[in-house]
Parts: structure tokens; C-alpha cells; sequence
């Protein structure tokens, strides 16, 4: 079992990650206000590039820096995808509520708020999941202990000592 100060390290580390989607996300979203608020009508071709670019890029970040550290040994291929997977979901479901807000016309200032809050309930929920799934976890280590502990002792039968005539 890691120690108190081995698992803080390891979180610190994932929240570099956060703040990778997030820029990323940021990023996209700034594109979107900016085409929405007309700043750049009159370039045409450069307009098109970044809605292009903006779609693509916080995917191909993730993609990138999770391979990256699946070549450099810090995490087993199966580990790499599975967290790829769902930094692609939480960015994709951030860029989604973003487009939702653009789209209902409250404001296209509002949807970078929206969507960080997005990245953040989910970060939220899953980490009270995997807290919840590793207290089940320890439980079942407990008790299966427990028993294995029980089936060790033996009490002897004192009952037929007890019984026999003593001389």
C-alpha cells in the first residue's frame, strides 16, 4: 500500500493534466466566442483553419501526452488508453455544454465558465466513485482476512478431556 505522501505526489501530477485539457479546451472555446462575436469575419480562410484546428487540438493533445507517457514507462498501454478515453469524454462533454451555451444565446462568455464547470463535476464524481470503489475494495481485503485468520485458530474440543475419569 503506497504511503500518505507517495499518493498526494501522484495526484499533484495528474492535476498538470487537468490544467493541459483545460488551456486546450479554453482554447477551443475562445475560437468560438471570438467567431460568434464577429472578431474575425474578415479573414475567411483563417476562420475556417481554426474552427478546424480548435475542434481537433485538445484531442490530439490528449492522444499526444498519453502516449507520451505510456512510451516513456510511466503507465501500462490498458492504464494510457483507459485515462485517454475519458479525457477525451470529459473534453468532449466540456466542448459540448460550451457549444450548448453559445447556442442558446446567453452569452458567449458564459460557455468557458460552463465548460470548465463540466470538467470539474465529472473530476468531482469520479473521484468520489473511486473512493467509494476503494473502500469496497479494502472491505473485501478485511474481511478475507478475517477469515483466513479464523481458519488458522484451532480450538481444541475440551469436552472428551473433561469427560474421562481421572486417576
Amino acid at each position: 500500500m503506497p504511503a500518505f505522501n507517495e499518493l498526494v505526489e501522484k495526484y499533484k501530477k495528474r492535476r498538470h493534466d487537468t490544467v493541459v485539457d483545460a488551456v486546450t479546451t479554453g482554447l477551443s472555446m475562445a475560437e468560438s466566442v471570438t467567431a460568434d462575436l464577429g472578431l474575425l469575419e474578415d479573414t475567411g480562410i483563417l476562420t475556417d483553419t481554426l474552427e478546424t484546428v480548435s475542434g481537433v487540438l485538445p484531442f490530439a493533445v490528449i492522444a499526444v501526452t498519453e502516449e507520451c507517457k505510456v512510451l516513456l514507462g510511466k503507465k501500462t498501454g490498458s492504464a494510457g488508453a483507459g485515462d485517454a478515453a475519458y479525457r477525451m469524454l470529459k473534453t468532449g462533454a466540456a466542448m459540448g455544454v460550451g457549444a450548448a451555451v453559445i447556442a442558446t444565446g446567453i452569452g458567449a462568455v458564459v460557455a468557458l465558465p460552463a465548460a470548465v464547470g463540466v470538467r470539474v463535476l465529472m473530476d468531482r464524481y469520479r473521484a468520489k466513485a473511486l473512493t467509494g470503489y476503494r473502500v469496497s475494495m479494502r472491505t473485501k481485503r478485511l474481511k478475507a482476512l478475517r477469515d483466513a485468520r479464523e481458519s488458522r485458530i484451532v480450538v481444541p474440543d475440551v469436552a472428551p478431556l473433561l469427560e474421562q475419569p481421572t486417576e
